[in-house]
C-alpha cells in the first residue's frame, strides 16, 4: 500500500514542478541623490542591467532570453520612484500585474519575446521630497506651538 503512495506520488511530482526554466534573483544597488535603494529582480532570463533615468523618474531593465515563457517580478522602493507606475517593454506600453505594499511595488511581467528585452519602469515621484528633514520641521514646528501657546496671555 505505501509502495503504490510513494509511486503515484513520483508520477503526479512533475504536474506541480514545472521547472523548464528556474529563476534568478538579482539585487541591484541604485545609487542617487547620496542615497542608495536596492532593486529586486526575480527573473528567469538573463537581467543584464539596471539604470536609472533620474529626469523622468525612470528605472530601464535589460535582460536577454534564449527561450520563450518569461517571467519577471520586479521590487521597486517606493521612496525611489513611486506613485503612478507605467511599464513599456521595447517601447510598447503593457500591463503588467502591479502590487503596491507598504515600502515598495513589485511589478510582475509575462512575456515570450526571445533576445535582448528593455523593460521601463516610469514612475510619477522620485526621491522624498523633503527626506528626512520633514520630521525635524515637523517637531520644531509642534515645539514653536506649544512654546507660543504657553506664553500668549489673554
Amino acid at each position: 500500500m505505501i509502495s503504490c503512495i510513494v509511486i503515484l506520488g513520483l508520477l503526479s511530482a512533475p504536474a506541480f514542478a514545472d521547472l523548464n526554466h528556474t529563476g534568478i534573483m538579482w539585487q541591484w544597488k541604485i545609487k542617487t541623490a547620496n542615497y542608495t535603494y536596492v532593486v529586486t529582480t526575480v527573473s528567469n532570463y538573463d537581467m543584464k542591467d539596471v539604470t536609472l533615468n533620474s529626469d523622468n523618474k525612470e528605472l530601464i531593465f535589460t535582460g536577454n532570453s534564449t527561450h520563450t515563457d518569461n517571467i519577471s517580478e520586479i521590487e521597486i522602493p517606493h521612496n525611489l520612484i513611486g506613485g503612478s507606475l507605467t511599464v513599456t517593454q521595447d517601447g510598447k506600453q503593457i500591463l503588467p500585474i502591479i502590487i503596491n505594499g507598504t515600502d515598495s511595488s513589485t511589478i510582475m511581467l509575462k512575456f515570450n519575446q526571445t533576445g535582448i528585452t528593455t523593460t521601463n519602469v516610469l514612475g510619477t515621484t522620485y526621491l522624498p521630497e523633503f527626506g528626512g528633514i520633514s520630521l525635524l520641521v515637523m517637531m520644531i514646528s509642534i515645539g514653536m506651538v506649544i512654546f507660543t501657546l504657553k506664553t500668549q496671555k489673554f
